[in-house]
């Protein structure tokens, strides 16, 4: 095994709040052991799923965040299976858990009953409100850390009611601090320093999604609404300056401003396509070179005696750059105006991933021979490149309870004691 971690032992015991981290670090090379319970992590059941694949063996999600592991199952509510979990904690140099404090009182799995096996143990924790606190035995999901660290306020139409992201970002927000923990832990370990607990609360983790939210009430008093397809800096909705739809697809653009080539440099492509109008003629054109910034711009509306020129003069740039937008399809837009310079995003969808020429040119998906599934499954890449430590991908996630005889005979249990357990499937 190589990699950056090839030398260090995780015991991923994380409930679906956890994957990522033990995902993380199972790329950099860690052995990464994922103990599930009798019957299988939620996550194996969660949709979409392979086609033609049976449950527990077909969940993307788990699929997806549990390749690189090797898998064991174990029933933490028996004496054996909590021993034979310890017995693996003494030999690891990481153990990631989910557990909420009560749940680890009653499974005999606190902190100081895994450091009295493994002093050197780095103990990570991670759940939706931490280890202390009023609210650390709440129970938590994914919607429930996005609702109380106040993401879900933010996210909406100004007319709706708050909506819940995508995707588990809760879950995933969480698991990248547990690994960042979980590293600064090892490196501080590796200079000698101690083991320790790493604790990690996903309304906390998701606190910085709010970016400026917080320091707008305590600041200014001002609260930030929800704005749907609306720019916290675009309030005065100045043409070319948000979503548009074109032929095929959407694009996002700001052009209105300094950066880049500016709103002069879409009218100049606008104008090679004869779709410029009067933009290129005076007055037009000088203002549009000179003036076309937001200070300017909001200077102009505010004042009583240029405003209603000016809003209907950005009105007829509005309507002149949605009828450019819906002629062109997306992805020309997209590439013609980056070429220009002109501050321009494609709006991708999952087919446009898939066949992106730039990640392709990477080579950043990752297919990979899944032989007990019986497929060939495409893995996107890594978020990181390291030059001299790349990570890899190995495995395939485990089958639900793979590997147990295996890591449980690496720990010291001999056959009996394995057999004992009756969870090897």
């Amino acid at each position: 095994m190589s990699g950056a971690l090839a030398d260090v032992r995780v015991i991923d015991a994380t409930g679906p709040i956890g994957h990522y981290a033990g995902r993380l670090l199972a790329d950099l090379g860690a052995d990464v052991i994922k103990v599930e319970p009798p019957g299988g992590d939620p996550a194996r059941l969660y949709r979409p799923a392979l086609p033609d694949v049976a449950a527990p063996e077909a969940g993307l999600q788990f699929l997806l965040l549990n390749a690189n592991k090797r898998g064991a199952v174990l029933d933490l509510d028996d004496d054996r299976g909590r021993s034979a979990l310890l017995r693996l904690a003494a030999g690891a140099d990481v153990v990631l858990e989910s557990w909420r404090p009560q749940e680890a009182r009653r499974l005999r799995l606190t902190d100081a009953e895994l450091r009295e096996v493994n002093p050197a143990l780095i103990h990570t924790s991670v759940t939706g409100f931490g280890l202390s606190g009023p609210h650390a035995e709440w129970a938590y999901a994914d919607i429930v850390g996005v609702a109380m660290s106040g993401v879900m306020n933010l996210a909406g139409f100004p007319d709706g009611p708050p909506e819940s992201l995508p995707d588990h970002q809760g879950y995933h927000c969480a698991s990248l601090d547990a690994a960042a923990g979980t590293l600064t832990a090892l490196l501080h370990r590796d200079l000698g320093g101690p083991g320790q607990l790493v604790e990690v609360s996903m309304q906390e983790a998701l606190s910085i999604a709010q970016e400026t939210a917080l320091q707008n009430y305590d600041i200014r008093d001002a609260l930030l609404r929800r704005l749907g397809e609306a720019s916290q800096v675009n309030p005065m909705n100045l043409p070319g300056f948000g979503l548009y739809e074109c032929r095929e697809g959407m694009v996002y653009i700001m052009t209105t401003g300094t950066a880049g080539a500016g709103f002069a440099g879409l009218v100049e492509m606008m104008d090679e396509h004869g779709q410029a109008g009067d933009l290129k003629e005076e007055p037009s054109w000088s203002f549009i070179q000179t003036q076309m910034d937001g200070a300017n711009l909001r200077r102009l509306l505010t004042d009583e005696e240029s405003q209603a020129e000016t809003q209907r003069f950005l009105d007829h740039l509005e309507e002149l750059v949605t009828a450019f937008m819906r002629a062109h399809p997306a992805r020309y837009i997209y590439e013609e105006g980056q070429r220009r310079r002109v501050l321009v995003g494609l709006i991708a969808t999952p087919a446009d991933i898939s066949a992106d020429p730039h990640l392709a040119a990477r080579e950043w998906f990752i297919e990979l021979e899944d032989a007990s599934r019986g497929k060939t499954l495409r893995y996107p890449g890594f978020p990181f490149r390291l030059q001299e430590t790349p990570a890899t991908l190995r495995r395939p996630a485990p089958l639900l309870g793979e590997h147990t005889s295996e890591v449980l005979a690496e720990a010291g249990l001999d056959a009996g004691e394995i057999a004992a357990l009756e969870v090897t499937a």
